[in-house]
């Protein structure tokens, strides 16, 4: 089993539109095949106080129905999207991938964290990405190992914390705003930061001791 790391480079334009416009930080959560071709189970979270009328703005950009669209707090929405015009998600479904996390960042490049059963299924998968047209960079691609320095979860965590500038001084983002945003308890999201912090500098001084 391989863990893949894949960044896709503006590949849905109305996630880049709202990210860019929003500030917002998009989560798939799942792409499944409905009655009419993929679908996706988006999290989508706002800077506080403007979820409001938001359902709006995603119907008219995407094909979400109504009911589809729910809203769990004032930043932070859930919704299930038609993505069959999606080439990256056909080509996920039709491949033996797994998907563990994906994100996306500031510039509206979405960010995969895959489990694949083995090479030969990477280079398939890259060479249709490829054939498709579609812009991607492999960032990291390891076997599955105990020995990992770091867990998937971890890392999703970090990045996302320092992509909102929770690292900064001062700080862009709080712990309290970092746990509504992910959708984290605050105190499971402390004690993640903080074996995640613990996993990164052991490892940066075991590197140091080579």
């Amino acid at each position: 089993m391989i863990e893949l790391d894949i960044e896709f480079r503006e590949p849905v334009e109305w996630i880049k539109d709202i990210v860019k416009t929003h500030s917002a930080s998009i989560k798939i959560r799942d792409i499944r095949m409905g009655r009419n071709g993929a679908m996706d189970l988006l999290e989508i979270f706002l800077p506080e106080g403007k979820m409001e009328n938001f359902s709006h703005e995603m119907e008219s950009r995407t094909k979400t129905a109504g009911n589809n669209f729910a809203i769990v707090d004032t930043s932070h929405a859930t919704a299930i999207v038609d993505a069959h015009e999606c080439s990256i998600c056909s080509t996920i479904l039709n491949w033996d991938l797994f998907l563990t996390a994906a994100y996306s960042n500031d510039s509206g490049n979405i960010r995969m964290n895959l489990l694949v059963p083995d090479e030969a299924t990477i280079n398939g998968f890259t060479d249709r990405l490829e054939s498709d047209g579609i812009k991607f960079e492999i960032l990291r691609k390891r076997a599955l190992s105990k020995k990992n320095d770091i867990t998937a979860r971890q890392e999703y965590v970090v990045r996302t914390a320092f992509e909102l500038g929770f690292f900064e001084y001062p700080k862009k983002i709080n712990l309290e705003g970092l746990s509504t945003r992910l959708n984290v308890s605050y105190v499971t999201l402390a004690e993640i930061l903080r074996r995640a912090e613990k996993n990164i500098i052991s490892s940066y001084f075991k590197g140091k001791e080579r």
